[in-house]
C-alpha cells in the first residue's frame, strides 16, 4: 500500500512540473492544478477556502505515514512474537503462512495440527486411494523448515490479536487513501464548477472486501 502511495505521489510531483511549466491559466490548466495538488488552484484565485483543501491533504499524507509505520511495527511484533512462542525458523514468510500459525496449535500431524488437517481432507478427497492420499499429502504439507509448536493456547489468542490489529491498520490506510483520492477529486470539480459550467457533484467512500471503494455521480 505505501509503496503505491509513493508512486502517486512521484506522478503528483510529475504533474505539478508539467502544470507550472504552463503559461497560460487556461480553464484546463486551472482543473489540473486542483487535481494535482488540492487546492492550489483555489488559493491563487484567492479562494480562501483552498488553504482548508490544502491543509486536510497534508493531514491525510501525514495519516498515510503514521498508519503504515504501525502496520510495519505491528507486522515485526507478530513475526517477532512466533519465533519466541511458536518456535518458527527466522525467514521470510507469506501471509497464508502467518495466517495458518493463527489457526492451528501446531505445524504436526498430532490433534490440532495443520499437517493433521491435510491428512484429513486427503482422506475426504480420496476415500479409497493412499496413493492419492499420500501425493497430496506431500503436496499440501508444511516441511520441516516450516515447523511450528506454540507454547500455549494463550500465546496463539495473543498471536491472533496482533494480526488482527495489522489487519486493521491495514484497512485504515485504504481508507485513508481513498479519502486523500476524494481531497483531490473534490478539489478539481470545485476548480470545475467556479470557471465554468455548475456541476453537482455526489462523491461516495466505503470498504468492501477489504478494498476501498470510490464512486462519483455528478450531473452536468
Amino acid at each position: 500500500m505505501f509503496k503505491q502511495f509513493k508512486v502517486t505521489i512521484s506522478i503528483i510531483l510529475l504533474l505539478l512540473l508539467l502544470t507550472v511549466s504552463l503559461a497560460a491559466e487556461s480553464r484546463g490548466v486551472k482543473v489540473l492544478k486542483s487535481l494535482v495538488v488540492p487546492g492550489l488552484a483555489q488559493i491563487q484565485d484567492g479562494r480562501n477556502y483552498g488553504y482548508a483543501m490544502l491543509s486536510a491533504e497534508a493531514g491525510i499524507i501525514s495519516t498515510l505515514f503514521y498508519f503504515n509505520e504501525e502496520e510495519d511495527l505491528r507486522a515485526q511484533k507478530y513475526y517477532e512474537y512466533a519465533i519466541k512462542f511458536a518456535h518458527i525458523e527466522p525467514g521470510k514468510y507469506d501471509d497464508q503462512y502467518f495466517r495458518n500459525l493463527s489457526r492451528y496449535n501446531s505445524s504436526g500431524f498430532e490433534a490440532g495440527g495443520y499437517n493433521s488437517s491435510i491428512r484429513e481432507e486427503a482422506m475426504q478427497l480420496y476415500p479409497n486411494d493412499p496413493i492419492q492420499q499420500q501425493l497430496y499429502i506431500d503436496e499440501h504439507c508444511y516441511p520441516d523448515e516450516y515447523s511450528w509448536n506454540w507454547d500455549s493456547l494463550e500465546h496463539r489468542r495473543n498471536y491472533s490479536k496482533l494480526r488482527i490489529q495489522t489487519r486493521d491498520l491495514q484497512n485504515y490506510g485504504k481508507l485513508t487513501m481513498g479519502v486523500l483520492i476524494v481531497n483531490h477529486i473534490i478539489s478539481g470539480i470545485d476548480a470545475l464548477r467556479y470557471t465554468g459550467k455548475e456541476i453537482n457533484p455526489q462523491v461516495y467512500l466505503d470498504i468492501k472486501d477489504n478494498q476501498p471503494m470510490l464512486m462519483i455521480n455528478f450531473q452536468w
